[in-house]
């Protein structure tokens, strides 16, 4: 082994060292900015799209909330959904997404009820349609009143409007945001919170059909976590 090759393993040994007591250091202290910094400055860590099927196609979004019974949050499926459309046509490739316009006319037509989806997405125009149920949203952290801390039951399918069949299926089960603190209700508006969780709730909804870098997430975490 050449002296240049031996000096290379031995900066490269160093750098993985370096790195691990910065995991393990921001994990014991909670510092979640300082380990998203770090890991912008180090490498990629990107994971490949799970469904690949949205390229090239016109894809209708919706999301229905039947089990939701707050009417705070009446205006969060639709929320979501355009969400979820926007991050779609912002990462994959060729894809058409219908308007929102358009599906949010035709949900106030049948009382926000999709009885055949297969039929809705004929009525769409679309290849395929992205239906997202979710079964609970709150903004407030029930452990710490006066205070925010994201939490929502969802899941979706995605049918082909050719066939009518289900491609796919996923639940989130409840994902909550920001996973380690909680937001006081002092120091940011309901409405600016609610916003913030609706943008990550879509964002990982939405990539599951796209490659993405995990370290957007751990930002979006600090960046959060900075705001306190």
């Amino acid at each position: 082994m050449t002296d240049h090759n031996r000096s290379s393993q031995s900066a490269g040994m160093k750098w993985c060292l370096v790195f691990v007591l910065i995991c393990v250091l921001c994990l014991n202290t909670g510092c979640q900015a300082l380990l998203a910094t770090f890991l912008l400055m180090t490498g990629g860590m990107e994971t490949k799209a799970k469904y690949k099927f949205f390229k090239g196609k016109k894809v209708v979004v919706v999301c229905l909330a039947e089990n939701m019974t707050n009417s705070r949050y009446d205006d969060v499926p639709r929320d979501l959904a355009n969400n979820v459309g926007v991050h779609l046509s912002q990462n994959v490739k060729k894809i058409e997404i219908i308007s929102p316009t358009t599906v949010n006319k035709w949900l106030d037509r049948r009382d926000g009820k999709i009885e055949d989806f297969q039929q809705f997405g004929k009525d769409m125009q679309a290849d395929m349609v992205l239906a997202i149920y979710l079964d609970s949203f709150e903004t407030s952290s029930p452990s710490s009143p006066g205070s925010y801390q994201g939490r929502a039951g969802t899941s979706f399918t995605v049918y082909e409007v050719k066939t009518g069949n289900a491609i796919a299926s996923e639940s989130l089960l409840e994902y909550v945001y920001p996973p380690n603190f909680r937001h006081m209700a002092s120091e940011v508006r309901e409405s600016d919170f609610k916003k913030r969780y609706l943008f990550q709730l879509s964002r990982v909804i939405s990539c599951f059909f796209y490659s993405h870098d995990h370290r957007q997430n751990l930002a979006m975490d600090a960046h959060s976590e900075l705001m306190r």
